[in-house]
């Protein structure tokens, strides 16, 4: 991975994860929402576009590792309060 890479996947991860973890102190709170969003990041990095660049291949893979973990901690009980 290249600096800027690196620097931009953790930028996005970071983010991600702690606007995941806040909305778990909302009352609407779905974790099935939080899957289906994840989904979403699925197709659309799928779709593979031409001239994507790195910078935005680094944003999307990011947030799917953030949806990932936070997913694997709130099914394991981490996030119960």
């Amino acid at each position: 991975m290249t600096e800027l890479y690196e620097k931009i996947f953790n930028e996005s991860f970071e983010g991600i994860l702690r606007a995941l973890q806040d909305r778990l102190e909302k009352s609407d709170f779905s974790i099935e929402n939080v899957k289906a969003e994840l989904n979403s990041f699925y197709k659309y990095e799928g779709l593979d576009w031409d001239g994507r660049g790195d910078i935005k291949q680094a944003d999307i893979e990011g947030s799917i590792a953030a949806f990932e973990v936070f997913i694997a901690k709130y099914e394991s009980g981490e996030y119960a309060s």
